[in-house]
């Protein structure tokens, strides 16, 4: 197919961000690196499409406040993780593979198994190589948190904390509840079937055949373990570990710990507050699927002391204490560095009066499309009237 001048010249107008340039030409530099244009958008559009995944259209434009805020807060954590490169080079910082394997291993203990895992990286467009070099990142950094000068927190430090911020440590009531859930989600069973049929031989009416008698499966199979739970709650923990989907509260007999109403669904949270200690609820559905809910213990609202929350308190302090640390070396290694924009549609500056345009052509659109309806309103009104 050929183009005429006019349709090419639209076309290169097209082209994301950068009109018909090259995704090899040089768009910052950072003290002696050159970064190109396809290396920077290339991960800054995968952020953007991670994180303004669900946002509606019109949000996700390259000139709306969104994408241009989105931007502008990844040019500075972009030339801040170039700085920190070139720091782990001087001071030959290193992640091995066994401490990059180790938080690997951290996360899916945590998510509870390899496969869910690798569910939240497949849904995410996560690759193995970029996400092990996110953990490398991490590795290093740690290291490099530990070679920066601070100050011990103290019992006083924390106690201090403590006084000036009292209604943090004012606590709800809340309830200690152990569960088992069965994932009766069809969408969740749907992938799980699709995922095993790795050569694709089911037809969709199979595969919907298979869902609706794995759903029924599952909520037989809730009904009767909600029976069993019932009749002798000393064994809601061997039934929670043998049977729940919650893989990371099975391993403890489905032991949640203290929950306040607030932090859960509202099914599950309604339910678990009318529950007596030591009884086990009916099935209760959620988005998650059927969940059978044992209260263990209630702990009524109060002010929690200070010696129940101290060592909490001060790893906190010593954690926000490191953040700081880091982010004040950054800032003095940003200082120091040469950095060019050479393309000026990545300097922060410009970025921020984009985003102050960007901001009141939003909020003129709104007030324009509240005028028009309001304006419909009172047309409506007016012919009723007559």
């Amino acid at each position: 197919m050929k183009f005429t001048k006019v349709a090419l010249s639209l076309l290169c107008m097209t082209v994301l961000f950068c009109g018909c340039a090259k995704n090899s030409d040089v768009v910052l530099k950072i003290n002696d690196n050159e970064i190109t244009r396809g290396e920077f958008y290339d991960g800054f559009n995968k952020i953007k499409d991670v994180q303004l995944k669900d946002a509606p259209k019109e949000m996700k434009s390259d000139g709306s406040y969104m994408v241009l805020a989105l931007k502008e807060r990844y040019v500075n954590d972009y030339i801040g993780k170039k700085l920190l490169e070139e720091e782990y080079v001087k001071r030959k910082i290193e992640a091995s593979e066994e401490e990059i394997k180790a938080k690997k291993d951290a996360i899916i203990a945590q998510i509870g198994s390899e496969e869910k895992f690798k569910n939240i990286l497949k849904e995410n467009n996560i690759s193995d190589e970029k996400l092990n070099e996110d953990f490398a990142n991490e590795v290093k950094i740690e290291k490099l948190a530990k070679t920066l000068k601070r100050k011990p927190v103290t019992d006083a430090d924390a106690q201090k904390y403590y006084n000036f911020n009292k209604q943090k440590f004012n606590t709800p009531e809340r309830v200690r509840v152990s569960h088992i859930l069965i994932d009766t989600n069809p969408e969740n069973i749907r992938r799980n079937i699709t995922d095993a049929d790795k050569d694709a031989k089911m037809s969709s009416e199979e595969i919907d055949k298979k869902v609706k008698e794995e759903v029924q499966r599952k909520e037989q199979l809730a009904k009767e373990l909600q029976q069993k739970a019932s009749k002798n709650p000393k064994e809601f923990a061997a039934l929670a570990a043998k049977y729940s989907d919650d893989e990371v509260t099975a391993k403890n007999g489905g032991d949640i710990g203290y929950i306040a109403k607030a932090q859960v669904v509202k099914e599950f949270g309604d339910a678990a507050f009318k529950q007596k200690v030591g009884t086990v609820s009916p099935l209760v559905k959620s988005e998650f699927g059927q969940h059978i809910i044992y209260v263990t213990d209630k702990a009524a609202a109060g002010m929690q002391s200070f010696a129940s929350v101290k060592q909490e308190l001060k790893a906190y302090l010593e954690e926000t204490q490191k953040i700081e640390a880091l982010q004040s070396y950054v800032d003095d290694l940003k200082k120091n560095a040469k950095i060019e924009f050479v393309d000026e549609a990545l300097n922060p500056e410009n970025l921020r009066k984009e985003m102050t345009d960007a901001l009141v052509k939003q909020m003129d659109s709104s007030q324009k499309k509240a005028l028009e309806k309001g304006k419909k309103v009172l047309d409506k009104t007016e012919k009723e009237n007559k």
